[in-house]
């Protein structure tokens, strides 16, 4: 009884692990860019903000982000690790580097981040909600961030995330192109 059990347990586990590689990916190979609202620390500025990301890796990115505003520059640098849950979720999980200049002040750290991406059935919108960490130079901050995306074209989506901390709210709009599709079916 004890050898079935335990056959029927490693059976059940070989499948569950198998699953994430059967089911479709979300597409990490894309550039955006586009408005940035920043409150940090008490100063509300505007300015734009670049960002993009590349597989390297049937499960991991480069990522990589520019934030400038009036008296904040930040660069982002770093990789995540992705792996689809089923079909229309995937689970999100990395680290960076974080460079800051606030005003004569250069700064560096790093940052975590963990997350869903999610996709409704049709491919037109997608919502990413995240908890991010960062660490400069002895300041930390942790964040929940939801981003969006509305698909206009195959390869072009319309962007907005909303992000709130301690110090740090930003809201975001603009635009993605992907080069390559939305779920790329792994």
């Amino acid at each position: 009884m004890k050898a079935l059990t335990r056959t029927r347990l490693l059976i059940a586990a070989g499948a569950l692990a198998a699953l994430p590689g059967l089911a479709a990916a979300h597409n990490y190979t894309y550039v955006e860019g586009g408005f940035l609202n920043r409150d940090f620390d008490g100063y509300d500025e505007s300015g734009f903000r670049i960002a993009g990301s590349g597989d390297i890796h049937k499960n991991i990115a480069l990522i990589g982000e520019y934030n400038d505003t009036d008296d904040l520059e930040q660069i982002s640098l770093g990789a995540l690790f992705h792996t689809p849950l089923n079909n229309s979720v995937d689970l999100t999980a990395g680290a960076t580097y974080e460079r800051f200049e606030f005003g004569s002040a250069d700064e560096d750290g790093f940052g975590l981040r963990g997350g869903v991406r999610w996709q409704n059935a049709d491919g037109r919108l997608e919502l990413s909600p995240e908890i991010r960490y960062i660490d400069i130079d002895g300041y930390d901050d942790t964040s929940l961030r939801l981003t969006g995306l509305y698909g206009l074209t195959p390869k072009v989506d319309l962007v907005a995330a909303v992000q709130g901390a301690g110090d740090d709210d930003r809201l975001e709009a603009g635009v993605r192109y992907n080069f390559g599709p939305r779920l790329t079916g792994r």
